[in-house]
Order: structure tokens, then sequence, then C-alpha cells
């Protein structure tokens, strides 16, 4: 089986079920309880104590880390947080890891809030201590970028246009030059010489539906989807996070950049890349974990 490591960024507002007021300064407090929840469960886990300088996650990616994100408000009555997945592994029984983390959260939460203003960040790279090859990086610019108008279709709708997951081609000065052009598209990111390079064309900042700042030298080399939805249990968790692999592993086997003239999917329309997409998630046996209509994905499907 194909092998990809990940990890996801979880912003959630929610209510404890015990309150201890005023519930606005006892944030390190309950990010505490819910990590000794998930020890309690066997994961690892710590909670930022708040006292020191903001720091987005611990040094090593090897454990749960719960902390702030300023993106979520100061509610009166919640506690917002955003919880940090340590490194997983396809191969792994990351699902199980899923499963504990919600079953910590229910232990010291009710139900998070249905918010706009929360979303979910998958990171993903090749394998642990393997980095995505420049041509790697590039294919997957590139596809990214083609199948732009078709992505959109298979987002949530706040998410599809949303200041904090804009789309790359907006997004990037240099993409905008280039219109819808595919072969201008292709020159642009061949003519990469760096990560560096390839992702200054992709972003003119990393509010970005595919952020690519962290490809550069010296930071964890992963590609960032910052397009997933207000998570609040497993099932949609674990939905998101296969069609992330998924897209990208599609991507990656499709290599449409060799031929910029024409592309992979049988059809161009949402359903034609959302069934490559599923049939590409076989060889990561993640095919249960994808609904078989993208309208069930982004959950514009009416009842």
């Amino acid at each position: 089986m194909v092998d990809y490591h990940f990890g996801i960024e979880i912003e959630v507002r929610a209510e404890p079920h015990k309150i201890r007021h005023p519930l606005s300064e006892k944030h390190a407090l309950y990010y505490e309880k819910l990590a000794a929840a998930l020890r309690n469960r066997g994961l690892k886990a710590q909670a930022d104590d708040l006292q020191g300088r903001y720091g987005k996650h611990p040094e090593h990616y090897d454990k749960w880390w719960i902390t702030k994100d300023g993106s979520l408000g100061h509610p009166e009555t919640l506690i917002p947080m955003e919880a940090v997945s340590p490194v997983l592994s396809c191969r792994q029984n990351w699902e199980g890891d899923i499963d504990t983390f919600w079953s910590a959260m229910r232990a010291v939460f009710h139900m998070p809030e249905r918010s706009s203003r929360c979303g979910s960040h998958i990171h993903m790279s090749r394998s642990r201590g393997k980095r995505f090859s420049l041509s790697q990086l590039k294919t997957i610019a590139y596809g990214i970028v083609i199948y732009e108008p078709l992505i959109v279709h298979l987002l949530m709708p706040n998410r599809a246009h949303n200041e904090y997951c804009q789309l790359n081609t907006e997004n990037s000065s240099q993409l905008t030059m280039c219109g819808s052009s595919w072969p201008a598209i292709a020159r642009l990111i061949k003519s990469a010489t760096s990560a560096e390079v390839l992702r200054d064309i992709m972003q003119d900042n990393r509010y970005v539906l595919w952020n690519f700042d962290n490809i550069v030298s010296g930071r964890s080399g992963t590609i960032e989807f910052r397009g997933g939805r207000c998570l609040r249990g497993e099932i949609r968790t674990k939905r998101w996070i296969a069609f992330t692999i998924a897209i990208i592993h599609a991507i990656l086997s499709m290599d449409d950049i060799e031929h910029p003239d024409r592309c992979s999917i049988r059809s161009w329309n949402a359903t034609a890349l959302y069934e490559t997409v599923k049939s590409y998630s076989r060889q990561l046996s993640m095919e249960e974990l994808i609904p078989g209509d993208y309208r069930v994905l982004n959950e514009t499907m009416s009842h």
C-alpha cells in the first residue's frame, strides 16, 4: 500500500460539561483536561499552559497538542481551541487515533459549536523522513491549479470562498497572470528552480486553499490543505483526511504536468474528478471512508 504521512489541526469552540467560572480565564485548565483525557485513553498529549510564548505546536510532532488559535474569537460561554495531531501514517491505525480523540473530546466537552470561524487543516508529506521531491511538488502544484475550478465544487460552501483559504489562482499574482492557459501554467511551474521559488509561484501568503509554505528548506516539508470543514466528530474527520490524501495521490499519479494540452479525467466536471479521486483512494485502502457522491462530502445533497 502507498504510504503518506499527515497531521490534522482541528479548530473547535465547545462548552465543557463541568464549568469553572470565569470560563474566559480557564482555557488552559480545559486544555489540560482534554490532554489528560487523551492520555487516559492511551494517546500521548500535551496542553499549552498559555504561560510562555505562543507556540503553534511543540518541538516534535509525536503527541496531540492542545492550544489556542486567535482566529476563533473570545466566546464567553465556550472554550476555543485547536487540537494538533501527531504525525500519522496511512499504513498505521490512524482511524483509531481519530476515534480516540473524539472520545476524549466527548468526555470533557459537549458537541462543539457549528461555527463558520472553525475549520480544519490537513498537512501531508511523502513519508516520515522523506520529503516530496521538487518534481513531485511541481506535479502536485500543477494539478491543484488546473483542477481548482472543479475542486471548489467538492468543498463545503463556506470553505469554497473563505478569507483564510483563498483559491491559489486568486491569491497568487504569478498564477493570475497565466489566466486559464494550461500550457502557460505548466511553463511557470516547471520554471521553478527550488521549493522556495515554487512556493512563491503558488501563493502570495499562507491563507490559501493549498499552502506550500512548509515545503521550503528548514520546514516540515508538508503541503497544507486549509479547506476542511468545521469538524464535530470522528466520521467527518476521517472523511476529510481520506479525501485530502486521496486527491493528492490522484494528482501525483495522473502527472498532468507532462501533457498540459489535456487532462486525465474522463470529462470536465466535478463528478468525474471525484470519481477519479475515489478510484485512487482504493490504493490507499481509504475508499470506504469517502462517500460515493461528492454532495455527501460537502453536504449539499438535499434529503
